[in-house]
């Protein structure tokens, strides 16, 4: 394995305790962390719900970007107990949700009615490479990769674009922040305030020591880019501050284009 790989997962490493941690004790409060609800207290109707508002908002507004993606297979990108994969059923054929915790994806397996319709799989590396090529029609990502280190976050990214379809949709949420250049004396002050301080800080509160992080709009750009796809919409969703954005992304019209082409 290359040394970039070998350092992307090794990033991941405590992101994984934390939420083996949350799935073993509060899954739902994990995934919304509302103070009212911690300790188990997630109504689970309520809970599903609020994934069934959310992709119906999310398909709505594909719909109104004119993207017309296939209804096939549906990825949920850090599906947590499967709040939103279940709702993607509602819509796709086939959903798949991955999490970084085994924990949560048996808590997901758990409340899955929609029997061999919907699938969860644990993945702990800092890449896709468990699902191949052209495997989904859209892909969904909330709430997941501001607590992933940015350069495994962005890793992500690209390769959301390797596993879409030629007219596949990828639609991601991610902070936005200062632009940090990896390898800079600020990006290692970023890594230390934002991974060691703030997970030691957490630790003494005995809080669950989640991370949180950004990525600067116009580095997610370059990384859309740079995995084969193509920016459609940037989406504020924190009222006009521009410090919480959703992406919405096609697949470039390049190879992927050319090769269903030829092959018709």
């Amino acid at each position: 394995m290359p040394e970039t790989d070998r350092r992307r997962d090794a990033t991941l490493a405590p992101v994984k305790a934390t939420y083996e941690t949350w799935g073993r004790e509060d899954p739902f409060y994990a995934v919304l962390t509302s103070k009212r609800r911690r300790g188990n207290q997630w109504d689970p109707e309520v809970f599903f719900d609020r994934g069934r508002r959310e992709v119906d908002d999310v398909i709505d507004y594909v719909d109104g970007l004119s993207l017309r993606p296939g209804t096939a297979r549906a990825l949920d990108f850090g599906c947590g107990v499967g709040r939103l994969t279940f709702a993607l059923a509602d819509r796709f054929d086939e959903v798949v949700g991955v999490d970084i915790a085994e924990s949560m994806v048996d808590c997901a397996r758990r409340w899955n009615d929609r029997g061999e319709r919907v699938r969860f799989v644990a993945n702990a590396r800092a890449d896709l490479s468990l699902f191949a090529d052209d495997s989904f029609d859209f892909v969904y990502s909330s709430i997941t990769l501001q607590h992933v280190p940015p350069e495994a976050a962005a890793n992500y990214v690209r390769e959301f674009f390797r596993v879409l379809r030629p007219d596949g949709v990828a639609v991601f949420q991610m902070p936005n922040g200062p632009r940090i250049e990896p390898g800079s004396l600020r990006w290692r002050a970023y890594n230390l305030r934002r991974r060691v301080f703030r997970r030691w800080w957490k630790r003494l509160r005995g809080i669950p020591a989640y991370e949180m992080h950004w990525i600067a709009r116009s580095r997610m750009t370059e990384v859309v880019d740079d995995g084969g796809g193509e920016l459609v919409d940037v989406q504020d969703l924190s009222g006009g501050r521009s410090s919480n954005l959703r992406y919405c992304a096609v697949v470039r019209m390049g190879v992927k284009t050319c090769l269903v082409v030829i092959l018709l």
